[in-house]
Formats: C-alpha cells, structure tokens, sequence
C-alpha cells in the first residue's frame, strides 16, 4: 500500500457499541486517501469482533493493534508510531468526525505549506442527548481570543497568540486536531503518565513549534459519556490536573515571565481547590500542605487565612468548617475529557 495522506489514530477501551459510528464517520470522508490506526487497549467486550467485521471490509486500510491495558496515551503513541500517513489525526471511539474534517484540513495545509497543525470547531452532545453546534459558542469561547488572519473559506492562520491563549485556558480537544507528521519528530508523542488533559501539554507543544491554523466549523463531534470518572469526580480531576501542569512546566522551557505567570497562577488556583476540598473533608493535613503549594506559587490573604485556619484545627483535631470559597471548575477549562 503506497503512504496514505493522512492517519487517523483511534484508541478504544470498552467502546464496541460505540466503535462502528466513530469508524463509519471515517469510511464517510470525502477525501478518501486515509488509513486507521485502531489501537485497542485492552479491552473486555467485543471490540475485536468489531474490529475483525472492518478488517474484512477495509483491508489495508485498517491496521488493528492490541495492548494491554496502558491508556490512551499509550495507545495513541503506538498508533503514531504504526502509522504511515503524512498528515495525522486524532478521533476517539465513541466521538465521530463531519464527512468534510479531513478535506476541509487538508485545504488549509495546502494554502499554508508552513503550518504544522490544523484544528477546527466541534459539535458536542450533552449528557441529556442534546446536541450543541458549537463547542468554540459555549464551552470554549477563549479560543475566539486568538489573533487570525482569513486565507480560504472560514480557514485562518493564527499568529502566535495562540500558545499564550492555549496556555491561558485550554480549547483544543484531541479529535479536533491534524498534524503534520514531521512535526512530531521523535520526542513530541502524549504524555503517557498523565490522566487528565494530556493533549492540552501535547497541543502546546505542536503550537510552541510551528504555525498554526484554525477552521471555523464544526468538523467533528464529541459525545458526552455518562459515568466518566473526569465527570464524576472532581477533587481526582485537580490532583490529575496539577500533575499536567507540572508536567507542562517541566517539558516547555524558556517560557517568558508573563507565560510562567500563567502556569503559576494555574497551578496556585489548582492547589487553592485542593485545600478547600481537603478543609471540607477534614484532612487538614492534607489541606494546609495544598494551601502552602498554592501560595509559593501565588501569595494571596486568601489562601495565607484558610491555610492558618487548617493548621490550627489539625492541631485542635476539629470539626471541619464551612468552606465558603467560590471554588474553580476544572472541568469547564478542559473539554472533550474522558
């Protein structure tokens, strides 16, 4: 099989209800020189029947790998790695790209050769069933903040205030997202020890090192699952999330000092969340030693009065008080999370 324009990388878990949409969104492209990389990573139901019935229709054109249980990172990464496609792209198993997502990508690599990544609006449909046609209207109205310019229709070259806009607040969600191949090279893959919004430290990346361009449309859409331990539990969504942003801080060096304010006003906020679910809960412990993190990170009367306030009730072994601080929605910041 000669080298496909582009790969689509699909990592399943558990999803064979679910798969043949996602895979039949794919076969309905309009640009028909693709390949899929189906990575199943572990999974218990059916999904290798269902992988057996596309493999017999698709030949080639599916490649079909098995791993045990390591995430989705794991299994993207080994998707990139068994993919031969020039282009990249991303769609989980139980999401589904429009019939135009990968033509109307690829147009706008061809107006800017230069570009290395290409991402687009989305459609999501909530917990309720009901559909949004736009995640960039609701969800993620900061991704409108980033300076373009129009070169086709509804397709924009961004300039570079799109790192400092994805580093502000994430908006790109990984189906969203094609890339250029080389632009990966060896060392840009998904973090694999993060389980929270590790493509928002893997898009930053992508935008830390090239030009970027941006469709406005809706070219893919999530669907919302309901029981998904990232909607469920939120003080495990903190401590995930306080993990990507070290892991941000430690993988982009030469931030300039107002980026490295961000990151540390991310983190500070991050850690303040902490403490207030761990003073509500009674582990004081615990919540003075997140109120101290939050504070070396951004002193704040705040966050010093609800610190000194834990530590004496460690030491008096109190009850746990009222917890009157507006707390911060991590998941508001982080869309199309599993």
């Amino acid at each position: 099989m000669m080298q496909p324009t582009v790969s689509v990388i699909i990592p399943t878990y558990n999803r064979a209800a679910f798969l043949p949409r996602a895979l039949d969104s794919v076969i309905a492209q309009t640009w028909r020189d693709w390949e899929i990389v189906l990575v199943d990573d572990g999974s218990t139901d059916d999904t290798s029947r269902v992988a057996e019935e596309y493999a017999r229709r698709l030949g080639s054109r599916l490649i079909f790998l098995q791993q045990g249980n390591h995430g989705a990172s794991h299994a993207r990464n080994c998707g990139i790695e068994a993919s031969g496609g020039r282009f990249i792209a991303f769609l989980d198993s139980d999401d589904e790209f429009v019939p135009t997502k990968l033509e109307r990508q690829l147009e706008l690599f061809s107006l800017c050769p230069d570009l290395g990544l290409v991402f687009s609006d989305y459609a999501f449909v909530d917990l309720n069933g009901m559909r949004h046609d736009s995640a960039f209207a609701t969800k993620c109205t900061h991704a409108r903040s980033v300076t373009t310019e129009l070169v086709g229709v509804r397709q924009y070259r961004c300039d570079q205030t799109l790192f400092d806009r994805l580093l502000e607040k994430y908006f790109i969600a990984t189906i969203v997202g094609m890339v250029r191949r080389e632009l990966l090279g060896q060392n840009v893959r998904f973090h694999e020890s993060l389980r929270y919004a590790e493509e928002w430290l893997f898009y930053l990346q992508l935008a830390w090192r090239a030009p970027a361009g941006f469709i406005d449309e809706p070219l893919c859409v999530h669907h919302f699952v309901a029981g998904s331990l990232a909607r469920s539990d939120k003080e495990a969504n903190f401590v995930e999330l306080a993990a990507t942003l070290h892991a941000i801080a430690e993988t982009l060096h030469d931030l300039t000092p107002a980026q490295q304010r961000v990151l540390n006003t991310h983190l500070a906020d991050t850690y303040r969340q902490l403490g207030y679910d761990a003073h509500r809960d009674g582990r004081f412990s615990d919540a003075t030693a997140a109120f101290a993190r939050s504070l070396r990170r951004l002193p704040r009367v705040k966050v010093l009065a609800a610190a000194g306030d834990a530590f004496w009730r460690g030491l008096l072994r109190s009850h746990p008080a009222p917890v009157t601080e507006e707390p911060i929605d991590a998941q508001a910041a982080i869309p199309g999370v599993r």
